[in-house]
């Protein structure tokens, strides 16, 4: 008669009637079906992270297509301020080419942090696969 504990399926053999052969052969299967489940974890995460920064990429490329003429308008109208002002010409486009240039950078650099590599890589399945392997040692 089974016991209420007893975790066997229909036709199944108990733990300990089962062959040294037999559980070593059913470790590798459960840890081949691990493996594939952890691929396709790391499959799925990459293409996430990787649908996120070509988004990310898209919506940089339309603010910039919209942001260049805006800029461009803003810079000369910074340019003729200035020479309104009494500046000579020369330095009024001088200042203004300056202030571009000076918010171009903090933008860039603002860009690249977004797009750092650490962003991209798949942490929850290097996590996972960490864990895995240290349970693997702990039952070996």
């Amino acid at each position: 008669m089974a016991s209420i504990y007893d975790d066997t399926k229909p036709g199944e053999r108990a733990l300990e009637q089962k062959s040294l052969g037999e559980l070593v052969s059913e470790t590798l299967q459960q840890f081949s079906r691990l493996m594939r489940t952890e691929v396709a974890l790391l499959r799925a995460e990459v293409s996430d992270k990787g649908k996120k920064a070509a988004r990310g990429g898209a919506m940089l490329g339309v603010a910039a297509a919209v942001a260049i003429p805006s800029l461009t308008i803003l810079m000369l109208a910074l340019a003729a301020f200035l020479i309104e002002i009494g500046l000579a010409a020369s330095l009024s486009c001088l200042i203004t080419a300056v202030v571009g240039f000076a918010l171009a950078g903090v933008l860039a650099k603002m860009g690249l942090n977004r797009l750092r590599s650490d962003l991209l890589v798949p942490n929850r399945t290097i996590g996972q696969l960490q864990r895995d392997a240290a349970t693997l040692k702990e039952h070996l």
